[in-house]
């Protein structure tokens, strides 16, 4: 069984910043506290992560260390997942470790939401809104998949068990 757990980066400061230094822009205090709530949502949720791949984008890197490092998760920056397509994204998860079963990718859109809608074939009802709405920054995506070979993905073969906005993170902590 495989996991791929899909994160957008969090927000980033866009002030300043344009297409030639895009990459690194960083985020900014919005996107920092969505962080540190989604850490600390992750932790207390116990998710099994074995592996975390990361864009190079400076955003990309700083989303996985405010989210990941509480969590002593190996993280991997991938200068690949940098303006890639879905397919670029596939591509990197066929050449994961067998060994590893739960593998967060940090990435940009469009190619996050693109690679969930290329992946996920069936959706549990209540997250059939999440499949087609606007893939939010600090947003992550949780999709299962009945295989045992990273090789064998699939495309719409993945089954959406999990979508976790910032909103839906800041409900949750309202109803705590």
């Amino acid at each position: 069984m495989k996991r791929v757990i899909l994160l957008r980066h969090a927000s980033a400061n866009n002030q300043k910043f344009n297409q030639k230094i895009d990459h690194e822009k960083p985020l900014d205090s919005v996107g920092e506290n969505d962080c540190k709530n989604l850490s600390y949502w992750l932790k207390k949720s116990h998710i099994d992560i074995d592996l975390v791949m990361t864009s190079n984008a400076k955003r990309a890197e700083q989303t996985s260390e405010l989210v990941f490092s509480a969590l002593k998760v190996t993280v991997e920056k991938n200068a690949n997942l940098y303006l890639c397509s879905y397919e670029d994204i596939l591509s990197s998860l066929k050449k994961i470790n067998e060994k590893l079963n739960n593998v967060v990718i940090v990435g940009h859109e469009p190619s996050i939401s693109d690679t969930m809608r290329a992946l996920v074939g069936s959706i549990r009802p209540d997250l059939e809104k999440g499949l087609h709405s606007l893939y939010l920054p600090c947003t992550m995506s949780f999709i299962f998949f009945n295989v045992k070979s990273w090789n064998d993905l699939k495309e719409k073969e993945g089954l959406l068990e999990g979508y976790l906005s910032p909103e839906t993170l800041k409900m949750q902590n309202e109803k705590n």
